[in-house]
C-alpha cells in the first residue's frame, strides 16, 4: 500500500483535516479525528479507522515506531506521512506526538442502545453542556463506574468535537452513546422505564436519600445554569449533593457531580 509524504501545509488533505475541527463540516462529511496514540490505538480496537496520518519528528518514544510499523504491516488503514509543519497546522494539540486518525462517525440514536436485561439499568444525561472537555470526561465518568450509556441532550457540543474525544481518554470508543432532543429522550425512558432523578439546587431530597434500585437515569445539567425548563417538569425526582455550609462555594463542576450521583447510583444498586 503505497505511502503519501505531505510536505505543503496548503495541501487539499491538510485543509480537509483543519476542516474536520469544525462542528459543521464533522457532520456533513461523517468524520472526526482522533489524535494521540493512546486515543488512537482505543478506537482502532473497537471502530477501526479510515485513515492515519503521522510525523516521525514528533513521536514521544518506540511505542509510536511500532505502532505506525504494525499499521504498515497489517496493510489494512492507509498511512500518510505529513511534515512538522503540515502536522502542527491540523494537531489540536500542544506538545503533540504526530499521530492522527481520520474516524466514521457511527450512529448515535437512542434505538441503538442496548439495555441490561436484569431491569437496571443506570443511564447518565447531560444537558447542553457547553464545555467539550466536560463532555469527554463526563463519558469517561460514565465509563468508569459502569454506566450503560451516555445521552446527550441539547447538544451544545458534539461527542466527536476533538477536545471531547480527548477529554474521553479512550471512553467515546467504548461507552454507548446517544445525542438527542429532550422530548425524545424523556419519551425513551418513559418507554423503557427508566427512573429520571435530577440534579437540582433547589431539590429538598438528598442524594442518599433517593431509590436507585430500579433502573435510573442521573440528568445533569449545563456548567452554568443546570437543568433548564425541559427537563424541569420531567424529571421523577430531584436530588441535591449536600455541601459543606462553611465553603464558599455553592457548586461543583459538572463532571465531579455526576461522579458522586452515579457513584452513590453503584453503590445503592449494589446492595
Amino acid at each position: 500500500m503505497p505511502e503519501e509524504f505531505i510536505q505543503s501545509r496548503q495541501n487539499p488533505r491538510v485543509k480537509m483535516l483543519m476542516k474536520l475541527q469544525e462542528r459543521a463540516a464533522r457532520k456533513k462529511l461523517g468524520l472526526f479525528t482522533v489524535e494521540g496514540l493512546r486515543e488512537l490505538s482505543r478506537c482502532i480496537e473497537t471502530k477501526g479507522a479510515q485513515e492515519i496520518y503521522f510525523c516521525p519528528e514528533f513521536f514521544k518514544s518506540d511505542e509510536h515506531e511500532n505502532f505506525i510499523r504494525d499499521v504498515r504491516r497489517q496493510r489494512q488503514i492507509p498511512l500518510c506521512r505529513l511534515s512538522e509543519g503540515a502536522f502542527e497546522k491540523i494537531s489540536n494539540r500542544q506538545g503533540c506526538d504526530g499521530i492522527i486518525g481520520v474516524v466514521k462517525q457511527w450512529d448515535t440514536s437512542l434505538s441503538n442502545i442496548k439495555l441490561p436485561q436484569n431491569g437496571r439499568a443506570l443511564i447518565l444525561v447531560v444537558d447542553s453542556i457547553e464545555k467539550s472537555g466536560n463532555l469527554g470526561a463526563l463519558a469517561r465518568t460514565a465509563d468508569s463506574l459502569g454506566a450503560d450509556a451516555l445521552i446527550i441532550t441539547n447538544a451544545v457540543c458534539d461527542a466527536f468535537n476533538p477536545s471531547a474525544v480527548r477529554a474521553s481518554q479512550g471512553a467515546l470508543f467504548s461507552m454507548q452513546i446517544a445525542q438527542a432532543g429532550a422530548a425524545e429522550c424523556q419519551q425513551w425512558l418513559k418507554a423503557n422505564n427508566i427512573r429520571t432523578f435530577g440534579a437540582h439546587l433547589q431539590a429538598k431530597k438528598k442524594l442518599w436519600d433517593a431509590d436507585f434500585s430500579g433502573s435510573s437515569a442521573i440528568v445533569m445539567g449545563a456548567e452554568k445554569d443546570g437543568l433548564g425548563p425541559e427537563w424541569d417538569g420531567a424529571l421523577d425526582e430531584k436530588i441535591i449533593i449536600p455541601m459543606s455550609e462553611s465553603g464558599l462555594s455553592d457548586s461543583m463542576n459538572v463532571n465531579v457531580a455526576a461522579a458522586i450521583c452515579l457513584y452513590e447510583a453503584v453503590r445503592a444498586k449494589s446492595k
